[in-house]
């Protein structure tokens, strides 16, 4: 959970501030996952924190949603590719992703359970990435 919130701070995603009456609150969980080596070890503990969006209303809250996702059709034609250009091929594991660009819309969510640094009810976190 500490790597999660270092990198939320590192990444200057949000902002704490006051909470408005007249603004829609998205809140947050945490996720929490085992992951386990190829014997069965435990190799690493992760902690990701999600918005609950099943709480916005579309009009009000949001106009459209984007998610970046690459297609299976995609990868393939990549890996095909590679194989018969005889391309190396590298995996990464990405940690946190932000996007390079600020949000123009308003977006507030609960503070981080755990890391409240003010008031939770008189506060709350506006998003910037």
């Amino acid at each position: 959970m500490v790597e999660e919130y270092e990198s939320i701070a590192k990444n200057n995603v949000l902002e704490k501030v006051p909470r408005l009456a007249y603004k829609s609150i998205v809140g947050l969980g945490w996720i929490f996952k085992v992951r386990h080596d190829t014997y069965g070890n435990i190799e690493k503990y992760k902690a990701k924190f999600m918005a609950k969006g099943y709480s916005q209303v579309e009009g009000i809250d949001y106009e459209e949603t984007f998610s970046l996702v690459a297609r299976y059709s995609s990868i393939r034609s990549i890996l095909a590719l590679a194989a018969q250009m005889e391309w190396n091929i590298h995996h990464m594991d990405v940690k946190t992703t932000f996007l390079n660009g600020f949000i123009k819309e308003e977006v507030y969510i609960d503070q981080l359970e755990g890391f409240e640094t003010f008031d939770r009810v008189s506060h709350v976190c506006k998003l910037k990435r």
